[in-house]
């Protein structure tokens, strides 16, 4: 089991629109094969935190070469301040 949080903080100004990009990834994520849990929490200082579960690492690699996260990727180019991933990974 492949187990993590990611804390993304949106730029000053910028929340509303990673806001925006951030639901059809989370949408797509939750419907994919292996993802047990894929739930997005916002907080209104431009905090949001995705909870990811996923069945086996090889889930989790495949779910992040699908097209909904490389456009995910290159949708919020500019929107993110800060992203950390909890527990970190050596």
């Amino acid at each position: 089991m492949a187990e993590f949080s990611v804390l993304l903080s949106a730029k000053e100004g910028q929340t509303e629109a990673l806001a925006n990009v951030l639901q059809p990834l989370v949408e797509a994520s939750q419907r994919e094969e292996g993802a047990v849990m894929y739930d997005l929490h916002a907080s209104g200082e431009g905090l949001f935190v995705i909870t990811e579960k996923w069945q086996n690492q090889k889930l989790l690699d495949a779910h992040e070469a699908t097209p909904h996260f490389t456009s995910f990727q290159r949708a919020s180019e500019g929107l993110i301040d800060s992203v950390v991933r909890l527990p970190k990974t050596a």
